[in-house]
């Protein structure tokens, strides 16, 4: 672990702005001849003389470069390896600030100190490092607090005070007793929500929160981070591409000069720097989800213009009272844990349990009696294809499950979680652990030996992951034989008898009841509302499944960084009595087929694909039809995620034509809702 690593899990500077290493530069010729550096100089030198107002920009916020590997276009295309270079960024000070003067030293002597990371350590809490510098400027040593105290004393900053955190049901009081009130103009047409983040007493924070605004279709994700000049920061410069960002100056309507930059991947910054202090906006202006994003894909400059005009300049902090504060918070915690803490309801037999539970009608579901938690009675496991997700048992006379996954039951009192995924397979062989909260899966078993594949290539462990090594598929082979699996009796579950003489299948028919058009619309209507339904901005009703019932197709708020959302996030439907999901995802294609449109990252940082999976919905199932890849890296296409072997273009572009989107038919939420 070098310094720079250390600089990446404690950046202050979110990830999200910081440009990823792999990101494509922009080549900048230089200036070589002496007379002309010279020349410029003394130009810029008069300017400032005769009184010309400095522009900021963030050049001016760069403490030094690192270089950086380029392995892939702007596209996202392979490309052969090159070295670059970036600079390393502070934006909470500039041009020679004592502040910035303060973050470059502490820079410098984290790059060189503890590079491997050999005293860290996994403990919270290190009783012997007071909670300033543990939690506010991450020291784990005692040489990092001296380092803290010695560089703010040199520039004569004034340290900050513990943290503390803000949930975004906290954000509130946050935004109460800093006498901030909003970060956004009244009358702006916007509305920030979900503030949560970190307070600096006495005055830093960074806030993350929400943005919605008249002027655009999409919720905004960002940050605000207020710094004052005469404290020594809690914050880690990162490196970030400079030749990425266009840079302009601009005059909020309060009359605040901004420096507004944008790069092409869709980072945004709105920078004000109020006295003795720097205020910065940050937004996410990436629509795509993806690290290449296409020039329609990232905001443009009259956005960003649009965004900086409702943020209030203005903000100047009040000292908080940390006791009333942490007080206030704590009642605020409270109320949201009692209003989210699930209370499970208590079955008195397998017969109460299987009617409340069984969530929906599924004929491939199976049942089997074992004894799995070795008290001499047996247990009711429930699953498919001789493998069971669900063991339901009686302790203290009342009824609990617990859930394993993929699970077999083999000799000895062994079980196996046994999975497959495109080129991946594991089995676990474990020994179960009936707790008393059976809902902590960290605990419900005890790792024998966990065997995985990537490909041809098998690794084994005993639960450690430092004792992991490679093996051969015989050597796998004779693992798994050391574990047989055990034959069980297994009947299907809708034929399961319940007390009252009914079986399980016979119970859910009746309450299979179809409801009218109207009926239906009003059980959507009424579910969106208790689940505050103005978190989707269209639905559409539609049966999409084929089990004759009308569905409800759901479009959330559009969110910048979740990309593109012309597409329905969830598709519900109303059978036995209850509202499941089916599906998510998906556009509308003709035929009743959905296409479902994925971005993956695969096979090391930067490389990307997109899928178009094409399928169909079967009552509560999928069936795929076609799937089609395009491979950023390679610029070619393939009908696998994990095989490299691309096809022809042509063939690609055929498979896409037989599904064409229809008119997905989306309606405002209001008009269901009202």
């Amino acid at each position: 672990m070098t310094g720079k690593d250390l600089l990446t899990a404690l950046s202050g500077i979110d990830g999200k702005y910081i440009e990823e290493a792999a990101a494509p530069m922009v080549k900048v010729r230089s200036l070589r001849r002496p007379l002309l550096i010279a020349a410029a100089i003394a130009t810029a030198l008069l300017l400032v003389g005769c009184g010309i107002v400095y522009a900021l920009r963030l050049q001016d916020m760069s403490i030094g470069q690192e270089t950086y590997t380029q392995s892939f276009d702007e596209k996202g295309k392979a490309i052969e390896p090159v070295e670059k270079t970036r600079d390393i960024i502070t934006i909470y000070g500039h041009s020679g600030d004592p502040i910035q003067l303060a973050l470059k030293e502490w820079y410098e002597f984290l790059e060189t100190y503890d590079p491997d990371g050999a005293l860290m350590d996994n403990n919270p809490d290190h009783p012997e490092i007071p909670n300033q510098y543990e939690y506010t400027y991450s020291c784990y040593t005692q040489e990092m607090v001296d380092k803290v105290n010695e560089i703010a004393g040199k520039y004569n900053l004034k340290l900050l005070e513990e943290w503390i955190p803000f949930q975004a049901w906290q954000g509130d009081i946050f935004l109460t007793e800093s006498g901030i009130g909003s970060f956004v103009l009244p009358n702006s047409g916007a509305k920030v929500s979900r503030v949560s983040g970190m307070y600096y007493p006495p005055y830093n924070f960074d806030m993350d929160f929400d943005l919605t605004m008249d002027k655009l279709d999409t919720k905004l994700w960002g940050t605000i981070t207020y710094t004052r000049k005469d404290y020594f920061p809690r914050a880690f410069p990162g490196g970030m591409d400079l030749s990425l960002f266009e840079q302009w100056d601009y005059t909020a309507p309060d009359g605040t000069p901004l420096l507004l930059a944008l790069s092409s991947k869709g980072s945004a910054y709105i920078i004000a720097e109020p006295e003795n202090a720097m205020l910065i906006y940050s937004i996410g202006g990436n629509f795509s989800g993806s690290a290449y994003p296409s020039a329609d894909e990232v905001m443009t400059k009259e956005q960003l213009e649009s965004v900086a005009e409702v943020f209030d300049y203005s903000i100047r902090p009040q000292i908080m009272d940390r006791t009333a504060v942490e007080q206030k918070l704590e009642e605020a915690q409270a109320a949201y844990d009692a209003a989210h803490t699930y209370v499970p309801e208590t079955y008195s037999s397998f017969t109460d349990y299987l009617k409340a539970d069984i969530l929906m009608y599924d004929d491939k579901l199976q049942y089997s009696f074992h004894d799995l938690t070795g008290d001499g009675s047996d247990d009711l496991l429930i699953g498919k294809a001789g493998a069971f997700d669900k063991c339901i048992y009686v302790q203290d006379g009342e009824v609990l499950s617990q859930s394993f996954g993929n699970t077999y039951v083999c000799e000895d009192g062994i079980l196996e979680n046994y999975s497959a995924y495109e080129i991946f397979e594991t089995h676990m062989y474990v020994t179960p652990n009936f707790i008393a909260d059976p809902g902590d899966m960290d605990t419900a078993y005890d790792v024998v030996t966990h065997l995985q594949r990537i490909r041809d290539q098998w690794t084994c462990d005993h639960g450690d992951p430092a004792s992991c090594r490679e093996i051969t598929p015989e050597e796998a082979q004779a693992i798994m034989a050391q574990y047989p699996r055990l034959e069980l009796n297994w009947m299907p579950l809708m034929e399961y008898p319940l007390s009252d003489g009914y079986t399980l299948g016979d119970y859910l028919k009746e309450k299979d009841v179809r409801v009218s058009s109207e009926e239906l619309q009003e059980i959507y209507r009424n579910y969106l509302l208790e689940r505050e339904g103005p978190h989707y901005s269209h639905y559409r009703i539609l049966d999409i499944n084929g089990d004759g019932v009308d569905d409800l197709l759901l479009k959330g708020e559009n969110d910048s960084f979740i990309g593109n959302t012309d597409y329905y996030w969830i598709a519900l439907t109303y059978r036995y009595g209850q509202i499941e999901g089916i599906a998510s995802d998906f556009y509308l294609c003709e035929d009743g087929v959905l296409e479902k449109v994925h971005t993956r990252h695969a096979g090391g940082f930067g490389v990307e694909k997109d899928g178009h999976q094409f399928m169909r919905c079967i009552g509560f199932d999928e069936e795929l039809y076609e799937l089609v890849v395009f491979n950023k890296a390679t610029a070619s296409w393939q009908t696998d995620w994990w095989d490299e072997e691309p096809i022809p273009e042509e063939e690609a572009k055929a498979i896409l034509a037989k599904y064409p989107r229809i008119d997905q038919g989306m309606r405002p939420i209001s008009e269901l809702l009202n």
